[in-house]
């Protein structure tokens, strides 16, 4: 299968970061979500960030050139 799709790799880096953090952090950090708006606290901002900057490098190495 060689397809090539286009995403939205910031949106794509988010998404993820946002659900391994719900995921696998939800029992020590707090996230706050009301009327389709999403608040972190600084430490689930700092561990999203980290996770976003993973994710972010995963998909740029993916690309195709």
């Amino acid at each position: 299968m060689n397809e090539i799709v286009k995403i939205n790799a910031l949106e794509l880096a988010s998404e993820l970061a946002h659900m391994e953090l719900l995921d696998s952090w939800r029992d020590s950090i707090n996230v706050y979500e009301d009327n389709d708006e999403t608040r972190y606290t600084d430490e689930a901002q700092d561990v999203f960030n980290d996770l976003y900057d993973k994710y972010l490098s995963l998909i740029d190495s993916m690309a195709i050139v």
